[in-house]
């Protein structure tokens, strides 16, 4: 059987084999990862993206446009946009979406003509000063489709998706939701190459796997597993063979030389970092169920609102509305302890405005929002309530703007369960438990290395985790090699 010495080395030599050129290429996507997120349509492209509603064309109320989609009692969210030149409403319900044209009271029936045109309004939104190419004012090449690539994700509920080619000096491809209409997706060339070499090999997201969710979840789950084995292996090895005192006969502290020196001393030096790391990421796909917290769910958002939406909510004029705010791209309903709001999104941003004076709000008041998040744990009492300007350790900015100001409310519960709200958009912003609390710091941590606003700070954090980053990928690198000649003298022994 040999000794358990040998029996490590030959673990650690077979597992780097079977895996070291996926680590290799984690920390290598891991870096393109840092500047080039996966394809989601922004907060700032949608304002880029959208075109202004006409007033004059909204001829029907929300109330009149909802009862035309035949659906039973009230809808849970209800949007006002421009669908190809025309104002739409958009419902939501459990059920899925529905969308009305808001000038004719029809059902919108997304076709096509009708995602071309929604795609060619949105270009022209977008770059209202260009000059229309050959490409665009030709027709362009669109196709029905269920899922590719760039459309994992949020972008479910719309499917069928429509893909539009934008045929602008970008390389853009829009995706057209098949159910409202609305742009919901959009990549670039640049974007897409890039994503290659980031997102998709570091998550595994290649489509024939990504489309079936749980068994993705187990590839990922079990290849990270191995990799946290391998690393280790070799954190045992290399401590087992250093010597400080008394040192080899050579008077050398590693046995090694070449390739293997290198790989030793590389070990040595970033093994924690590389355990950490490969941990966190392991724990980034909830194995077994581990640190799963439940986050801000539709009974949250329900309760905090003071129940769903009533027929006088939806009778308000919207049509006033964006006739007293000209250049208003979307109109979104919310109700807030009862209290219904507008949410009006504009270029330069959303604000509120009181759904029935149709007046703007600006920051809803601290009692107010605070009754409202109350309600969302109403058998709890509350431990403490503070308005932060500026993020804690569970609610801060990083790759993500956070909004601020933010009223935070800790409940007296087992959980530890703490409420964000956002009192400039009237709604739920954060949510964190104890098993969130403990992932934030295992992953966010331990993974993107943000453990404090100092350390994540930019750009001295773009060259620490960088500068680790390349250095782990030199590690895999030296490993990968010292496999493939293990590899190379057993075939030439055979």
């Amino acid at each position: 059987m040999g000794s358990w010495k040998r029996q490590l080395h030959l673990w650690h030599r077979w597992l780097g084999i079977v895996v070291g050129l996926l680590v290799l290429l984690w920390f290598g996507s891991g870096i393109v990862m840092m500047y080039v997120p996966y394809p989601a349509l922004t907060e700032q492209e949608r304002m880029a993206w959208l075109a202004p509603i006409d007033a004059a064309r909204v001829r029907f109320s929300a109330w009149d446009a909802w009862r035309a989609t035949a659906q039973p009692g009230a809808p849970e969210a209800v949007r006002l946009t421009t669908v190809a030149g025309r104002p739409a409403y958009h419902f939501e319900t459990g059920q899925g979406l529905h969308s009305v044209w808001a000038d004719s009271g029809a059902v919108l029936r997304v076709t096509d003509d009708v995602a071309i045109a929604a795609a060619l309004s949105a270009t022209v939104s977008a770059t209202p000063s260009a000059t229309p190419s050959a490409a665009t004012t030709s027709k362009p090449a669109v196709s029905q489709i269920e899922l590719d690539q760039w459309t994992f994700g949020r972008v479910a509920a719309h499917r069928p998706l429509y893909r539009v080619d934008a045929g602008d000096a970008a390389g853009s491809v829009l995706y057209v939701s098949g159910r409202t209409g609305e742009l919901v997706r959009d990549t670039t060339r640049s974007e897409r190459a890039w994503n290659w070499a980031g997102s998709v090999l570091h998550w595994i997201y290649f489509t024939p796997l990504r489309t079936h969710g749980e068994p993705w979840r187990l590839v990922v789950m079990w290849t990270s597993a191995i990799a946290l084995l391998l690393a280790v292996t070799g954190m045992v090895l290399g401590i087992q063979r250093l010597r400080l005192r008394p040192r080899y006969a050579s008077g050398a502290r590693s046995p090694y030389g070449g390739w293997q020196a290198w790989h030793h001393w590389l070990g040595l030096t970033l093994g924690t970092f590389t355990l950490t790391w490969l941990f966190s990421g392991w724990l980034s796909v909830t194995p077994f169920g581990w640190l799963a917290s439940p986050g801000i769910t539709a009974q949250d958002r329900l309760a905090f609102a003071g129940g769903p939406l009533e027929r006088d909510d939806l009778t308000v004029a919207a049509a006033d509305a964006v006739r007293a705010y000209p250049g208003v791209l979307e109109l979104e309903w919310r109700r807030v302890g009862g209290k219904l709001y507008l949410a009006a999104l504009e270029r330069t941003g959303r604000q509120l405005l009181d759904g029935h004076c149709l007046e703007a709000v600006g920051a809803l008041p601290a009692d107010a929002l605070l009754r409202a998040v109350q309600a969302v744990r109403p058998d709890a009492p509350v431990a403490d309530a503070a308005m932060l300007t500026s993020g804690d350790h569970y609610y801060y900015s990083h790759h993500n703007q956070a909004a601020f100001p933010v009223l935070r409310v800790q409940f007296q519960l087992p959980g530890d369960v703490t409420f964000y709200a956002d009192p400039m958009q009237g709604q739920l912003a954060g949510y964190a438990d104890s098993k969130s609390k403990w992932n934030r710091w295992l992953f966010n941590g331990l993974h993107q290395l943000d453990f404090a606003a100092a350390v994540r700070a930019r750009p001295a954090w773009d060259v620490l985790v960088a500068s680790l980053c390349v250095l782990g990928a030199m590690l895999s690198a030296t490993g990968v090699v010292l496999g493939w000649r293990r590899l190379r003298r057993r075939k030439r022994t055979a």
